[in-house]
């Protein structure tokens, strides 16, 4: 049986990953808006998106592939559910997973208050802890790879500029 202590600390660890998950999540979708107004600012004071008329294929390639791809990228970030979150191998008997019921598991109230009968709830904790917290570290890592996206568009739709300027 688990220490009141334990379980305590487990909970603050378990509501921490979660507020950081929500936290991408609302980032992602803040970026992503100020990113799609940026674009229309961009848009309206330069008029230098490439088009595909004007420029082809390559122009094309290039505006989907790099301008339009933050946008592709921020809603990547929210994408990833806590139920496509890498597995956590157990290391004992496997957690019932009552933290977060997937309710395909239990057939009805009465399955689930038998299930939660005896759990060792040190292990639930610990189990969620870990899966909230690979699906922390994924959502992290698209939301730096949109982040360094929206910057190497900024750097494209500068470049175009500077060549619309000087060609």
């Amino acid at each position: 049986m688990a220490t009141s202590a334990a379980l305590h600390h487990l909970e603050l660890a378990l509501a921490e990953a979660q507020a950081t998950v929500r936290g991408y999540d609302t980032k992602a979708q803040i970026v992503g808006i100020g990113y799609t107004f940026t674009l229309n600012i961009v848009a309206n004071a330069g008029q230098s998106f490439p088009r595909a008329a004007e420029g082809g294929l390559l122009a094309l390639l290039l505006f989907w592939g790099v301008v339009m791809a933050p946008l592709f990228l921020f809603g990547a970030v929210l994408y990833p559910s806590r139920r496509l979150a890498p597995r956590v191998a157990a290391g004992g008997p496997e957690p019932r997973r009552l933290l977060y019921v997937e309710t395909t598991r239990f057939a009805d109230v009465e399955a689930l208050k038998a299930a939660c009968h005896g759990a060792d709830w040190e292990s639930e904790m610990a189990f969620e802890v870990l899966k909230v917290s690979r699906l922390r570290e994924i959502k992290r890592g698209r939301f730096i790879r949109a982040l360094a996206a929206t910057m190497l568009a900024f750097a494209v739709l500068c470049a175009l500029e500077v060549a619309a300027l000087v060609g």
